[in-house]
């Protein structure tokens, strides 16, 4: 009986962690903004948090020789791999001239090579790129997308380059949608605040961007079941070729 809890409390941990999404959030306004987790667990990524005021008690002499001794302790561990680099490097070399060597013989000796082993190589790269582009638009669909609101209000002191700007702005807003809406889960919403306007009287381009991206971890254990899958079929397909 206390095997069975065992097993079941597991199981229960995997479905959760499994459930758990990836999120991503991106606010645009007088800033970038971003914000990015896993779970409840989701912290800002841009911007940074400010750096901390010059302390005076942090340049006394004590720790004034502390930060000497620390700068020399780095400066050796440096020296030390960079000799240690230098020796692999040279060890490397060495194994290079070997292995082109043992390459120069097998091509000499290699003087009727086997077709049928070029067309199974061909083959492989085929169904490799098939699976590559049956699988990225499935993973693409796994994500759970939302836009809030896309509000562009277009300006500058040149009308030109407002007009310019304007068509190129709209073009952009327009492909993000339909990719979303077409690749994505988009969630629906009534009240979505979508906008791209032309203000030749304002001084500067005024963006209120926000939306939202998350996807499950589960789903990258499903395209990884995807690919081991492929990866056993197509060994498969080769022994009985």
């Amino acid at each position: 009986m206390i095997a069975l809890y065992i097993i079941l409390g597991i199981v229960l941990f995997f479905a959760l962690i499994f459930s758990l999404k990836i999120k991503v959030y991106l606010r645009l306004e007088d800033e970038l903004r971003v914000r990015a987790g896993v779970g409840p667990v989701v912290l800002t990524l841009v911007p940074s948090k400010p750096k901390k005021p010059l302390n005076e008690k942090d340049f006394t002499r004590e720790k004034h020789e502390k930060r000497l001794e620390k700068d020399r302790a780095e400066a050796r561990k440096k020296a030390e791999k960079a000799a240690r680099k230098k020796a692999e490097k040279a060890e490397k070399d060495r194994r290079k001239k070997e292995a082109a060597k043992l390459a120069e013989a097998a091509k000499t000796a290699a003087d009727n090579p086997d077709e049928s082993n070029a067309a199974s190589k061909i083959e492989t790269i085929l169904a490799l790129v098939e699976f590559v582009l049956g699988e990225l638009p499935k993973l693409a669909s796994y994500f759970h997308t939302d836009i809030r609101r896309l509000d562009i209000t277009v300006g500058g002191p040149d009308a030109a380059a407002v007009a310019l700007n304007y068509g190129r702005i709209c073009a952009a807003s327009s492909l993000l949608l339909e990719l979303l809406r077409n690749k994505t889960a988009l969630r629906p919403r009534t009240n979505r605040d979508i906008s791209v306007r032309a203000d030749f009287c304002a001084e500067k381009t005024v963006f209120r961007v926000d939306l939202s991206l998350k996807i499950r971890i589960f789903s990258f254990i499903r395209i990884g079941w995807h690919a081991l899958v492929w990866f056993i079929g197509q060994k498969i397909e080769e022994a009985r070729a």
